[in-house]
């Protein structure tokens, strides 16, 4: 089914803006790192601090805290994102100290108070969020930590990345649950489309939805609080793999109403590798076991094992990467700093302006919706049916654009993220290494140009 918008005019998102990105002007000293003539140290926080509504040569100030390699448009932090300067520096700070004296390498005080800052930055409370390595581990802790009865039904739409739906296949094989597919178009028409597949889909026999908060392949953003009111509605629990948003759109955990959130901490909050947490509502944590035998301690009275009562008892797997976790809170006192709202904002405007430009340009297909409630910081796209890898390459080998293919099933695409790091003039890059794509198709069609 082709894809059509009503838009606006794409005016809006080049204008003066990005003439005074591509030109330079009127950007202090924060520019030149950007294009390769020399460094800017790290900054101390409180010069990112906004004092009103953000501009061009605030976001260059922004730009000049990451180490990027010089002429290279980077657009895939849904896969990775650069660690800002500061959250580097964090880390080596901790991890230096822990070298040079093991005896505090633990660091169990610092961690539990930095838990409080994590928290309050999704909307929980302490004791419902817990340290995790990835999204793949805190999806792992709910679904393998719940008691599910043969015969169980985990309702899972067909847009799910592998690191959320790949426990519930195990445990279908293990425990004989049933996993039940709900078809989402792409791009839908609307939050109530999506609600009414969900209550459609659900039968007696039904116990949970686990859903993405945002599609890793369409950045379809799912409506999390509606499908949790369903949820609870008719008695189910519901787990959100958030990869994506963690970093990228405000959050607030109690507010969504959902019984269990993962999120990833080397994708948008750029905390780098192996970082990671995850929310456990104190309404169902009672009946989600650790998924590690290590959540526990031997109380001194009964010598019986005795598990926390808190989000520790999903924590506990051995040694743990301190240096990685203080840098999640490092990320998140750096995006603190700059502000959740304006981060979201400048996210929205880059992609707006990405997929304006797209749906103008004949040949491209845009899977993901132009809605503002259906979507943020992903865009995917097509361009004729030159092969995806074919276009990576392509933008590389000719623009220094780095984005990655997407392709599941049927589908040949590729998808860009645009971050806080990105400039306007940067998305001009990509929209016109994609109009040379799509006027010279023909040159790129051969699976030996990949």
């Amino acid at each position: 089914m082709r894809h059509t918008v009503s838009r606006p005019s794409r005016r809006q998102f080049i204008g003066s803006t990005a003439a005074l990105a591509v030109g330079g002007l009127h950007l202090g000293n924060f520019a030149p790192r950007v294009l390769g003539q020399r460094a800017v140290p790290t900054l101390p926080l409180d010069e990112l601090r906004l004092s009103g509504s953000p501009d061009e040569a605030y976001w260059w100030k922004v730009r000049s805290q990451y180490n990027l390699i010089d002429g290279l448009t980077f657009m895939n932090n849904g896969t990775l994102g650069p660690m800002p300067k500061f959250v580097m520096d964090e880390h080596d700070r901790v991890f230096r100290e822990i070298a040079s004296d093991p005896t505090n390498g633990y660091r169990r005080d610092e961690l539990d108070a930095n838990r409080e800052l994590l928290a309050a930055f999704v909307g929980a409370e302490p004791e419902e969020v817990a340290y995790t390595r990835s999204t793949t581990e805190g999806m792992n802790i709910f679904s393998m930590g719940v008691d599910w009865n043969e015969g169980d039904e985990i309702l899972i739409c067909t847009h799910e990345h592998n690191g959320g739906i790949e426990p519930y296949m195990t445990l279908e094989q293990r425990r004989h649950i049933k996993i039940a597919r709900i078809e989402i178009p792409s791009p839908p028409e609307s939050i109530d489309q999506i609600v009414d597949l969900y209550e459609r889909a659900i039968t007696p026999r039904t116990r949970c939805i686990m859903v993405s908060h945002m599609t890793y392949v369409t950045g379809l953003l799912m409506p999390v609080k509606e499908l949790s009111e369903l949820a609870h509605r008719n008695g189910l629990m519901i787990s959100v793999d958030g990869a994506h948003p963690l970093g990228m759109i405000e959050l607030d955990m109690h507010d969504l109403g959902c019984d269990h959130y993962a999120a990833a901490g080397q994708k948008w909050i750029m905390a780098g590798t192996g970082t990671g947490l995850t929310y456990v509502s104190r309404d169902v944590m009672p009946n989600v076991w650790p998924l590690m035998g290590a959540g526990s301690f031997q109380n001194p009275d009964t010598g019986a094992l005795d598990f926390y009562q808190d989000s520790r008892k999903y924590e506990d797997c051995g040694q743990r990467d301190v240096p990685s976790a203080f840098a999640m809170s490092a990320a998140v006192n750096f995006q603190n700093t700059i502000g959740k709202k304006a981060i979201e904002s400048r996210v929205r405007q880059l992609t707006m302006q990405l997929k304006v430009g797209l749906a103008e340009i004949d040949g491209v297909k845009l899977w993901t919706s132009m809605k503002p409630e259906l979507s943020a910081g992903l865009t995917l796209f097509s361009i004729r049916d030159i092969p995806m890898a074919n276009i990576t390459k392509a933008l590389m080998d000719r623009d220094r654009i780095y984005i990655r293919t997407m392709g599941t099933g049927d589908l040949n695409a590729v998808r860009a993220s645009t971050h806080i790091y990105n400039m306007p003039h940067e998305i001009e890059r990509l929209l016109d290494g994609v109009r040379h794509l799509a006027t010279h198709s023909s040159e790129y069609m051969s699976e030996s140009t990949a």
